[in-house]
């Protein structure tokens, strides 16, 4: 099939009008966009013809000096972290991640960092969602809400005194930081406790020993 009629392109269209005839496509017709298993199946096979024909235009002798190479513009780009942030709300975490990865391939930087941070954390994966805040907070060591997000994930993993270090470091940023002052709290009352706890123990370990 002529791949110009797939996208709905006259044969002799430049190559920048067929790019953006396929963005405009692709985002129409995403299988992200699906409500339901039929209509993702429905979608999924739209956007592998849209592709498919998009690549043979682009690889053809006729714009082989063309700078054809598809990257995710700015638009496209808000829609598909939009799409993230959407499937976190619903703790649909896989189709998160698989979203991240098509941003993935054109973009970089703080923000997607910050995204795989999120997604990782998610998904339980929190040593991947430690690494991503601490690449997000080589570049924007200011992100109060990445701070918030390693500290969590320290909690997680059992790192108590880390995470305690690290909520003492968002209130560097935010002195009034609600979040960061109960968790200070609640992880001081609990180290208390566990210090009462053992001191008790070892009281009674020592009155057992003397007699």
């Amino acid at each position: 099939m002529n791949p110009y009629k797939v996208l709905g392109s006259t044969n002799n269209a430049n190559m920048s009008d067929v790019i953006k005839t396929y963005r405009e496509l692709a985002k129409k017709y995403h299988p992200d966009l699906a409500k339901s298993d039929e209509e993702r199946q429905y979608l999924s096979n739209i956007f592998k013809d849209l592709t498919s024909a998009y690549n043979q235009i682009k690889n053809s002798s006729a714009n082989d000096k063309v700078n054809s190479k598809f990257e995710i513009d700015g638009d496209y780009a808000k829609y598909l972290v939009t799409k993230i942030e959407e499937f976190l709300s619903k703790n649909e975490v896989d189709n998160a991640l698989n979203t991240l990865k098509i941003l993935e391939r054109t973009q970089k930087g703080a923000k997607l960092f910050f995204l795989f941070a999120k997604v990782y954390k998610a998904k339980g994966y929190y040593k991947q969602a430690i690494d991503y805040y601490r690449k997000t907070l080589e570049t924007e060591n200011y992100n109060v809400e990445a701070l918030l997000g390693l500290a969590n994930s320290y909690e997680k993993i059992g790192l108590k005194n880390t995470a305690l270090k690290t909520y003492y470091e968002v209130l560097e940023w935010e002195s009034n930081n609600k979040l960061a002052l109960d968790k200070i709290n609640n992880l001081q009352k609990k180290e208390t406790f566990l210090e009462k706890l053992f001191f008790n123990f070892r009281s009674k370990k020592d009155k057992k020993t003397n007699t």
